[in-house]
C-alpha cells in the first residue's frame, strides 16, 4: 500500500534517472508507458515501504476533497516554510508551481498534482537512494532531490518526478578531533536533512558556533552549502562553502562515496560552492567548527515621513557611503530598502564592543539628525552567536514563500569612484520605485576572511562587499500572468540596472532571477567548464537537472512541463 501525503506531511526530494541511451523526454503520467500501480507497489516493497504519494497541500481548498477548517488553515499558513517542511512534496516557491492545486484558486478548480511530483520516496538509507536512481532510471522518469524545499531556483520539484525526501536524516554528530589534510580541529557531521538552526544549537551546546544561513530552516547540507551560502557569519569565517571538511555522496551510478581534498578531490571541489543537486546527492557533510565569540547587534530604521524624497535618498547614501568601513571591520549587515523606508536589521559584528560600533555608526547619526529625520537605534552586545542570531527578529520569522528575486554581487570599485556609486544608488532609486524591496546585504567573504579555500565558489564572491538582491513580493493567488509580468520585469528591467554597474561579476546561484539569461558566467563564472567534466564524470547519464545547474541548459520544460533534451549535447 502507497502511502497518501497529508497535509502536514513530511517534505520530499525528487530524483530523475534516465536510460542508459539518453532519451529524447522524460515520460509523464499521461503516457503508455508510465509504471502501473502494480509497478509502483512493487518499487515500494524494495524501499521498505517508504513511498508516498503526492496529495497537494492545497487540496482541502478544492473539490471533491473541500475542508473549510483545513483550507483555512492552509490559508493562513502559506507563506510559513514550517509548514511546507513537514510535507513531502510542497515547495516554498509557488511560481515553480504553475498554479498548481493552488489553494487561493476557487474551490471549483481542479486540485492537479501538476508540478509537484508524483511520488516521494522517504529515504533513511542510501539504499532507498540508490532503489529510486535504479526505478527512475529504468522506468524514464524524472527525479529531483527535495529536503526542506527553500529553494529559489525550482530545485525542489519537477512534473512527473520521483523525488528522494530527505527531511528525516537529522542526525548531527560533534568530532571534537577533526583530522584531515589543511585541517585539524573541531567539527560538526550533519546529515542531509539537517536544518541550519538545528546545526547552529548543536554547535552552541558546545560552545562553538557554525557558518550558517541566516533564515533558520534553510536545510544546510543541500543547496546552501553547495551553492556557497552565505551568513552573518561570512565576514568573519568565510562563507558555507569555505567550511566543508567531506562530504558523503551517493552518485548517479549507485556509488557510496566519500569527497573530500584527498578523496575523490574533484567532486569535493564541485560540491564546495558549485551548486546543489547536480553531482550526486549529498548523504552527508562535515564542516569546521569556530569558538563562540560575543558578538554586537545594531538596528536602525527611519523612514520617509515628513521628509523630502531628496533627504531620505540623501541619508541612504550617507548609509552606503560607509559601508566600506562595515566590511573592512568584519562586519556583516543587512538592509532592507523600500522608496519610503529604510531598516537595518541588524548590522553583526562579531568580537566587536558596543562602543566600537556605536562609532562607526555614528557618522550616519550626524547626518539623520542634521537631516531633521527621526530614527530608532539600539545596539546590545550577547555573549554569544547564538544569542544573537536569536535577538534578531526577523530572523525566526522570515516568509520565504512568494517573492521573485534577483541578485548581484557588487565590488569595492563601486565605492571607490563617486560616478558610479551615484549610478548604484539611481539604479536602487528606481528599483524601489517599481515596489520592489532591495535587499542590500553588506559582507566580505575574501579568500583571506575564508582561509585561503580551493572550492567552486563563484570566484567574484572574494571581490564582493556589497549582495545587492532585489525581492518583489507576490500576492496570494495571482494568476500565471500576473507571475509572468513580475518575473519578465526582474529579467528584463530590473536585474540589468545592476548588472550595467558590474558586467563581470556575477549573482548568487541560491538567490537570483531563475531567468538569468547567462547562467553560466553569472552563477558559476571561470569555474563553469570544469564544472561541466566533473558533473559528466559523476552524472554520466545526466539524472540531475536543474534549469540553471551546471549542464542545465541541454534540457528544457516544454508543453506540460515535460522534461526533454535540447541541442545541447554531451561532447
Amino acid at each position: 500500500m502507497i502511502l497518501n501525503s497529508g497535509i502536514l506531511s513530511a517534505l520530499a526530494a525528487i530524483f530523475v534517472r534516465i536510460p542508459r541511451s539518453l532519451p529524447a523526454c522524460r515520460i509523464l503520467p499521461t503516457d503508455d508507458a508510465w509504471p502501473s500501480s502494480d509497478v509502483w507497489d512493487t518499487f515500494n516493497h524494495t524501499i521498505g515501504g517508504r513511498l508516498i504519494k503526492t496529495v497537494p497541500i492545497g487540496s482541502p481548498c478544492h473539490d471533491p476533497t473541500f475542508n473549510e477548517e483545513q483550507c483555512n488553515m492552509v490559508r493562513q499558513n502559506w507563506r510559513r516554510p514550517e509548514f511546507h517542511q513537514p510535507n513531502p512534496s510542497s515547495i516554498m516557491d509557488p511560481i515553480f508551481l504553475n498554479k498548481s492545486c493552488d489553494p487561493f484558486d476557487p474551490r471549483g478548480t481542479p486540485c492537479r498534482v501538476g508540478a509537484y511530483v508524483q511520488y516521494a520516496a522517504n529515504v533513511s538509507k542510501p539504499e532507498h537512494v540508490v532503489k529510486t536512481i535504479e526505478f527512475a532510471k529504468e522506468h524514464n522518469i524524472r527525479f529531483v532531490v527535495k529536503n526542506t524545499g527553500h529553494d529559489y531556483m525550482g530545485r525542489s520539484t519537477g512534473t512527473g518526478a520521483v523525488s528522494v525526501w530527505m527531511h528525516h536524516l537529522n542526525d548531527i554528530a560533534w568530532l571534537p578531533d577533526f583530522k584531515s589534510r589543511g585541517y585539524m580541529g573541531p567539527a560538526f557531521k550533519a546529515y542531509a536533512g539537517v536544518r541550519g538552526i538545528d546545526l547552529v544549537r548543536a554547535a552552541a551546546e558546545k560552545g562553538f558556533a557554525i557558518v550558517s544561513g541566516e533564515c533558520p530552516t534553510v536545510g544546510f547540507a543541500g543547496g546552501y552549502i553547495q551553492g556557497g551560502g552565505h551568513s552573518a557569519l561570512s565576514s568573519f569565517y568565510g562563507l558555507a562553502a569555505d567550511q566543508s571538511l567531506e562530504f558523503e555522496v551517493i552518485t548517479t551510478e549507485g556509488r557510496f562515496v566519500t569527497a573530500s581534498p584527498t578523496e575523490n578531490e574533484d567532486l569535493y571541489w564541485a560540491l564546495s560552492g558549485g551548486g546543489g543537486g547536480t553531482y550526486g546527492i549529498v548523504w552527508s557533510v562535515t564542516v569546521k567548527a569556530h569558538a563562540s565569540l560575543p558578538v554586537t547587534l545594531a538596528f536602525l530604521d527611519f523612514n520617509s515621513t515628513g521628509i523630502t524624497p531628496d533627504d531620505y535618498w540623501t541619508a541612504i547614501r550617507n548609509y552606503s557611503a560607509t559601508t566600506p568601513e562595515f566590511s573592512d571591520s568584519r562586519i556583516w549587515g543587512f538592509v532592507s530598502i523600500t522608496n519610503a523606508s529604510f531598516e537595518v536589521n541588524p548590522l553583526f559584528a562579531v568580537n566587536k564592543t558596543s562602543r566600537e560600533v556605536a562609532a562607526l555608526i555614528q557618522p550616519i547619526q550626524q547626518t539623520l539628525n542634521n537631516l531633521g529625520i527621526s530614527f530608532n537605534l539600539s545596539i546590545q552586545t550577547f555573549d554569544s552567536y547564538l544569542e544573537a542570531y536569536d535577538a534578531i527578529p526577523s530572523f525566526p520569522s522570515i516568509e520565504v514563500a512568494n517573492i521573485l528575486i534577483g541578485s548581484r554581487f557588487m565590488p569595492e570599485s563601486i565605492w571607490q569612484e563617486e560616478s558610479i556609486f551615484n549610478e548604484y544608488l539611481d539604479a536602487v532609486r528606481t528599483i524601489t520605485d517599481t515596489g520592489t524591496i532591495v535587499g542590500d546585504i553588506v559582507m566580505k567573504p575574501s579568500k583571506e576572511v575564508a582561509g585561503f579555500p580551493s572550492n567552486a565558489v563563484h570566484p567574484a564572491w572574494r571581490e564582493t562587499v556589497h549582495l545587492t538582491e532585489l525581492f518583489l513580493g507576490i500576492e496570494n493567488g495571482e494568476s500565471l500572468e500576473q507571475l509572468a509580468r513580475g518575473q519578465r520585469m526582474i529579467t528584463n528591467d530590473l536585474d540589468p540596472l545592476l548588472v550595467e554597474l558590474a558586467p563581470n561579476t556575477g549573482a548568487y546561484l541560491n538567490e537570483a532571477d531563475p531567468n538569468e539569461p547567462n547562467f553560466k558566467h553569472a552563477f558559476y563564472g571561470t569555474n563553469y567548464d570544469r564544472l561541466l567534466s566533473i558533473k559528466d564524470k559523476y552524472d554520466p547519464e545526466q539524472i540531475l537537472y536543474g534549469s540553471i545547474a551546471v549542464g542545465g541548459d541541454r534540457w528544457e520544460e516544454v508543453e506540460n512541463g515535460r522534461l526533454c533534451r535540447t541541442d545541447t549535447r554531451l561532447e
